[in-house]
């Protein structure tokens, strides 16, 4: 074979191949858009014009988790790029309740008319609105940064916070930078101060959407994370990666006594900034704190998690805020009296978040609040399963 001929031989080799990846692209392009991916929320941009995280409004997308698409739901952003099934009125002329959160509290993979905000819209009628504000990768410093965006914007009459097992290192910039959410840093001072990070929308992001395929790998197969533990365990064959974490409350369960002091130190900002900036005193702001989940069904690995970080750090947050006067729900009696009763479990085998059961649980947990009476009084109708 000559020089030439070998070289148009691998020409045709690499033609053949970018064609038959082509063909292999557009096949599963086709067959992805058939399926229920994930089409993602458009975050905004964050900065001086939008200040705080929320997504493109007036949108419906699909929702879904997993290669196999094991959970799918159909999530709307409304007019202000909230996930909710109502539009927010900053004008609002009733008593109004506001819930922040993380993803919890956003709920893409519960049914919007089973989340809690809808059942207790259904509560209260048209003598109040419930009004929720959440975003997956949220922490305590965030939900400074809604309270205050709330109080700027809608004026509520009371205030519940959901706090959840990652909430608590993860709001401080050392342990996690993530543009678009606010963080405590010290900046030299005695005391936390809220910063926000910055978010500019990635060039790539729109290309990335339109495509099915593309959608699919990212937040379907979930590859950057895929990638992480693949690089941690091939880290951890050549000794050069610590014992992988285990999990209590989807955060490492290792109570190392750094992070613990860190965390705490972020619990104290966090309580002593929340009555400012959401503008309310501390007895009309209702702080839920999760349970240790799935250990809550077992009694010996109950026991086990108020040993680990989680359970330290949320005995920790709960005596500081009834200290300090807040009103404070633990859901873990909540969900154990539920499941002692019903049997029923609180998130979906493949997801650790709330179920719509959960939903149900924390709704009603609310409505038994004294910040709930004292916004709504009594003139209510029942939070039911529906």
């Amino acid at each position: 074979m000559t020089p030439g001929s070998h070289r148009a031989s691998l020409s045709v080799m690499v033609v053949t191949v970018l064609l038959s990846l082509l063909a292999c692209g557009t096949f599963l392009e086709i067959g992805l858009r058939l399926l229920p991916v994930s089409e993602g929320f458009r975050a905004l941009a964050v900065n001086d014009a939008n200040p705080i995280y929320r997504y493109a409004p007036n949108r419906t997308a699909v929702w879904s988790k997993g290669w196999n698409f094991s959970i799918t739901n159909r999530v709307r952003t409304n007019n202000l790029g909230f996930i909710s099934e109502v539009d927010y009125d900053p004008k609002h002329a009733t008593p109004l309740l506001a819930i922040v959160g993380d993803s919890y509290i956003e709920a893409a993979m519960v049914p919007s008319d089973q989340t809690a905000a809808a059942r207790l819209r259904r509560d209260i009628g048209a003598r109040g609105a419930v009004y929720s504000f959440g975003a997956s990768g949220s922490a305590l410093s965030q939900y400074l940064a809604y309270a205050n965006y709330v109080k700027d914007v809608f004026r509520p009459d009371g205030l519940v916070v959901t706090v959840v097992g990652n909430d608590f290192d993860e709001s401080l910039l050392r342990y996690k930078q993530v543009p678009g959410f606010h963080y405590f840093s010290q900046n030299g001072t005695a005391e936390m101060q809220l910063i926000r990070l910055d978010r500019e929308i990635p060039l790539w992001r729109d290309y990335v959407a339109a495509s099915s395929l593309a959608m699919y790998v990212v937040a379907n197969l979930e590859v950057a994370g895929l990638l992480d533990r693949s690089l941690k365990r091939v880290k951890g064959w050549f000794g050069a990666d610590p014992k992988p974490n285990t999990y209590v409350g989807n955060t490492a369960d290792h109570a190392d006594p750094a992070r613990i002091a860190d965390s705490k130190t972020a619990v104290d900002a966090f309580l002593r900034q929340l009555p400012d900036r959401a503008g309310l005193p501390a007895s009309t702001i209702l702080l839920v704190v999760d349970a240790p989940r799935p250990e809550l069904y077992e009694p010996a690995r109950r026991d086990a998690a108020t040993r680990s970080y989680f359970g330290l750090m949320r005995a920790y947050l709960m005596d500081r805020a009834v200290e300090q006067g807040f009103e404070v729900v633990d859901m873990e009696r909540e969900f154990l009296e539920d499941y002692s009763r019903s049997g029923r479990r609180f998130e979906h085998p493949d997801d650790h978040h709330w179920n719509s059961v959960g939903h149900e649980v924390f709704a009603r947990a609310v409505r038994k609040s004294a910040v709930y009476e004292s916004v709504f009084g009594g003139a209510r109708q029942e939070v039911g399963a529906k």
